[in-house]
This record gives structure tokens, sequence and C-alpha cells, in this order.
């Protein structure tokens, strides 16, 4: 029973940052609405909790085992508890990205610990395989949920209360964690990088802010153009900087060997394109059904269900079959080709119906994707560098979601966001042809492409 406890402290943790992901993208024209501000402002509100999710993921990982998974899963949670009442309470667009940039530190720290607990709970392989699964459940239900739920809650309290509902449960997770969840044992890592955490940020903030401007000012402005060369020189410092160390035997962040297997390297790259694709599509929808169609929020995320629960439905309900009959890397090109056709569909339908089979497709080909990556992923990498392809595998998939935003926000900041659908969804068509690639590559490199397991 108290096992049972703690992992649904550790779930209800996990359920918070995914849910808060997604759920915000209901409240974007609330939020430009009362606090009086522009498109670019609210493109902050989100990236500026997936910047420093992306960003610190795997060094939050290598803090884990460092100080004990327990210790960082209940600082994790404060923090971002915390945080969802500062963003409650801020005044204006500026305190509300400061606070989001903090629940998104508070995130990336309790994220892997929320899997990583999941061995030292269950010591019988059935039992820790079926968390595992609830645990991948828990995580399709709150993306499916947010939507939902956040528009229900804008309509009714207003957009501060999609913040205001995590107090209680972040509070209910830290109290069951502290009587409930077993503290880790702390293992003597290498030395922690104190660079390259930061470059790699930098390189991701300055990518983004560039895309954000040039989407608000121009692609021709300064700005931008300083901005995207800037970040483009930091991933090539970071680059240049984890090469060095593995050559001297040092201990890089992301081993740039980790990469040479190709299938390895497909499937990472695969989760930042569906990452890129299903928040694409969902930060367009919403501002399509609310702006365009004039839906209430909670109009709005009904709208969505087929998006977000598609997104359920896919890994609980169809993968489990035919990835036995078919294989991963199938299962991998499959998915992004229902993708393809779903980012088509939404690009030209100008009715709810055709949408409504867009918006599923692009849904369920999410999740069927992230299984068949995640799989492919697993069994073509050593035990011993698990950790480190789950967090580049998270990483990615964060980075495609921080881009999209930027992108699709950039496409859409305009007086008529309906006419700019077309092009917005012609970029997350060209996100998918390119996991198409990502997935012929994992096909044609598996070592068993019938049956990879």
């Amino acid at each position: 029973m108290r096992r049972s406890i703690g992992f649904f402290a550790v779930c209800l943790a996990y359920c918070l940052i995914i849910l808060d992901g997604s759920v915000l993208n209901v409240a974007v024209p609330a939020i430009r609405h009362e606090l009086g501000t522009s498109m670019a402002a609210v493109q902050w509100v989100l990236d500026g909790y997936t910047l420093p999710l992306a960003g610190l993921l795997l060094t939050a990982g290598v803090l884990g085992d460092r100080f004990g998974l327990r210790r960082m899963l209940l600082t994790g949670t404060v923090v971002f508890t915390v945080a969802s009442a500062a963003c409650a309470a801020a005044p204006d667009s500026a305190a509300l990205i400061a606070a989001r940039a903090v629940q998104g530190i508070g995130a990336a720290a309790l994220l892997p610990a929320t899997l990583a607990l999941i061995p030292h709970m269950f010591t019988d392989a059935a039992r820790r395989a079926r968390a595992a699964v609830v645990w991948v459940a828990a995580g399709s239900l709150s993306v499916a949920a947010g939507p939902l739920v956040g528009g229900f809650l804008i309509d009714t309290f207003g957009w501060r209360s999609v913040f205001l509902i995590n107090l209680p449960l972040g509070v209910l997770s830290v109290l069951l964690a502290i009587k409930t969840v077993p503290a880790t044992p702390k293992s003597i890592v290498a030395p922690l990088s104190k660079t390259a955490p930061v470059i790699a940020a930098g390189a991701l903030g300055l990518v983004a802010a560039g895309l954000i401007v040039g989407g608000a000012d121009g692609w021709n402005s300064a700005a931008a153009i300083g901005l995207l060369v800037g970040g483009a020189i930091l991933a090539v410092l970071f680059a240049q900087d984890q090469r060095r160390k593995e050559r001297r035997g040092a201990s890089p962040m992301i081993p740039p060997s980790f990469f040479r297997e190709r299938v390895r390297t497909a499937s990472v790259l695969s989760a930042g394109l569906m990452g890129f694709t299903f928040y694409g599509t969902l930060l367009a929808m919403s501002v399509y059904f609310q702006q365009a169609r004039g839906y209430s929020p909670g109009g709005a995320g009904l709208a969505l269900l087929p998006l977000t629960a598609g997104s359920a439905i896919g890994p609980l309900a169809a993968y489990r079959p035919l990835s036995r009959k078919y294989g991963h890397p199938v299962m991998l090109l499959s998915g992004f080709a229902c993708a393809a056709l779903g980012t088509a569909v939404l690009g030209v339908s100008g009715s709810y119906p055709g949408q409504f089979a867009g918006l599923l497709l692009v849904g369920g080909a999410s999740t069927i994707s992230f299984s068949a990556l995640t799989s492919l992923l697993m069994a073509h990498t050593p035990t011993a560098q698990s950790g480190l392809a789950s967090g580049l595998q998270n990483t990615t998939r964060q980075s495609g979601a921080l881009f999209a935003v930027s992108v699709i926000g950039a496409v859409l900041n305009a007086a008529d966001p309906a006419g700019r659908m077309t092009m917005a969804f012609a970029i997350t068509g060209l996100a998918t042809a390119a996991g198409l690639a990502c997935g012929t590559i994992a096909l044609r490199g598996s070592r068993n492409p019938a049956r990879s397991a």
C-alpha cells in the first residue's frame, strides 16, 4: 500500500508538468486580451517554460544520480508549485514569463526522477513493467485532458485558474512523497560540466528568440538575424566542446559517438520532429478555433479533443498489437505518414468534419511514433547508456515543442491568423516529411526490421 501511494505521488507530479505543457495553448487569446500584450509576448509565456525544461533535462538527470532521485523529485515539485502561484499572481506579461521560466526549471528537476524512481520502487520485473505502462498512460491522459480542463477553467474562473489548480495538487504530491517515496542511493558520477548546459540552453534560447522576433519585426530585422546567428554560433561551440571532451576521455554532456549508430540518431531526431508536429498543431488549432471561429476556451478545448484524445488512444489501444505484427521501424514510418496526411487535411479543410479527421490522425500518429522511436532507441542502445538515451529523447521532444511555438506562433502573428493556416501546416508538413526520412533510415538500419524490439 505504501509503495502504491508513493507511485501515485510520483505520477501526480509527472501529470502536473505534462498538463501544464498543453493547457496554456488554450489560454493564449485570454492572456493576450487581459494583459494587453502581443502575440510575441504570449509566445514567450509558452517558450519561457519549455526552454529551461528542454535545456536542463540532461543536467537534472545527472544531478538525480548525484544527490538522490527523491530529493530531486521533491525539490522540483516544490519549485514548480511555488512558481505556479507566482504565475497566477503575475501583474503583467514580463512577470508571467519570468514565473513560467522558474516553473520550467522545477519541471526539469522532477521529470527525470519520475521515471528513474520506478526501478527503486518496484523490484519485481513484472510490477516494474506495469508501473512503466501506467507512467506512460498518465502522461498521455494528461496531454489529452490539458486543453479540455484548461478550457473549462478559463471559461469559468479565468486564465489564472489554470495555475492555481497546481497548488493543491503540488502540495498533495509533496506531502505523499515525503512519507512514501524511498530515498535512493547517491551515485559517484563524473564531474558535472558547468559550461555545457549553459551553452546548450543559450543556443536553444537565442534561436527561439530569433524566430519569435523575426515573426514580429520581419525576417530581415537586425535583431532577428543577430539572435539566429548567435544561436548557431553557440550550437557550433557546444558541438566542438563535446567532441573535444570525448577525445580527451572526459565525460561530455552528449557524447558525439552516441550518434554513430544511425538508428539511434534517427530515433532521437524523430522525437524532435514529432514534438514539433504535435505541439505546432495544438497551438495553430487553438488560435484558429478561438480567433477565427470565435469559440470560447472551453469550446476550443472540446474541438481539440480528437487531437488530444487520439494521442492517448494511440499507444494504449493500437500500438502493442500492431508493433508485434509489423515491428517498430514500420510503425515509426507509418506514424509519420499518418501525421503527414493529417497536416495536409488540416491545411486545406475549412469545415470541422475534415479538421476532426486531421486532428485525429495527428494525435494518434504522434504517440504511435513516440512509442516506436522509444522502443527502437532502447533496443539499439547499450544498457549503460539507457539514461542518456532517455534524456536525449525527452530533450529533443521538448526542443521540438519549443521551436514549434516559435515558428508557428511567428506565422500566426497576423491580424487574420485563419489566412495563415495553410502556411502553418505546410511547415508542419515539412517536419513530417523529415520524419518519414528518419523512419526510412530506421527501417533500413534496424538489426531486425520485421520485428525489431
